[in-house]
């Protein structure tokens, strides 16, 4: 019996899965996560800033603390846009290497979604033919075919929701012109995506990370988080437009009441309910399926078949 964990650093949230590996299945035994926003003001300047990174380590050890009671385990810590976009990412490094005695190591945006879609076929099960996938993340927004059961194409946009809402939303409650001038490069950049990965329509659109599951525990009336229940929820189209009508009215503090929305997402859902509305147009479906497993899940899938290899 083995133990192994994923840590992803994502620009909003840092999330950390800890499985037991028995040789044959692997049981998620501790999962947690922390929102840093590691890649605040980073589209500003292309730098990681000295406040977001120290948060960052500090949510990084506080996380491995939580999950010392399952130790040892392999750990892999792996970060996406935010270090592939960043100039100072070996600052980073350096301090969680500090902090933690473990280094850090940058994946690309083609691996990210093809790691994402394995995490998320634990939830459409190795038998779904034909959908789209789609990971909404704070620096990016990647977007993968899977056909007959296989990757058919995928293609990272810089759809990040910390990099919409800091480019374009300025108030809460939100100003209709601000959010328009938004959805139209949302538009432009979801329809490229569709086009690059070869979507000829009618797919099943599968969502999964932060926006999309935050959105199903709210359509759930959910107090308690549950990926039990979250996983293979079926978000409806109209759902979707209920909640952005309601909470682009609201103020930042209003949305913060919300128990099935993570403090630090307030400002990032509405950018995030964009990109999905444009999704499930351009899809021409009226609902998707949310996956609580993604990027991390396809990690330890891939870690256990490297340690299985050896």
């Amino acid at each position: 019996m083995s133990r192994i964990a994923a840590m992803d650093l994502g620009t909003n949230t840092v999330r950390l899965v800890v499985v037991e590996y028995d040789g044959e299945r692997s049981v998620p035994v501790y999962s947690g996560q922390v929102i840093t926003r590691l890649g605040q003001d980073l589209h500003k300047d292309g730098k990681l800033s000295d406040a977001a990174m120290k948060r960052t380590t500090e949510g990084i050890v506080s996380l491995l603390r939580e999950a010392e009671r399952f130790a040892p385990f392999r750990l892999s810590i792996f970060i996406t846009s935010a270090g592939r976009e960043a100039s100072n990412t070996d600052t980073l490094n350096e301090m969680v290497r500090a902090a933690t005695g473990h280094e850090i190591r940058v994946i690309s945006g083609e691996k990210e979604a093809r790691l994402s879609l394995r995490g998320a076929r634990l939830v459409t099960g190795d038998g779904a033919d034909d959908f789209v996938l789609f990971d909404i993340g704070g620096g990016s927004t990647e977007y993968v075919l899977c056909r007959d059961g296989a990757l058919a194409g995928a293609h990272s946009t810089d759809l990040g929701v910390v990099r919409l809402a800091e480019t374009y939303l300025s108030r809460s409650p939100v100003v209709e012109e601000e959010y328009n001038r938004m959805r139209g490069e949302i538009e432009q950049s979801v329809d490229n995506a569709f086009k690059i990965i070869g979507a000829r329509g009618g797919e099943t659109l599968v969502g999964t990370a932060g926006t999309v599951t935050s959105l199903a525990a709210i359509d759930l009336n959910l107090v308690e988080y549950s990926p039990a229940k979250i996983n293979s929820h079926k978000l409806r189209a109209e759902a979707v437009e209920v909640m952005r009508a309601k909470l682009s009215m609201m103020t930042l503090k209003e949305r913060s009441f919300i128990p099935a929305l993570d403090k630090g997402r307030e400002d990032l859902i509405i950018p995030g309910i964009a990109i999905v509305q444009e999704s499930l147009k351009r899809s021409g479906n009226d609902f998707l399926i949310v996956s609580d497993y993604g990027l991390r899940e396809g990690m330890i899938k891939e870690m256990v078949e490297n340690e299985t290899s050896v």
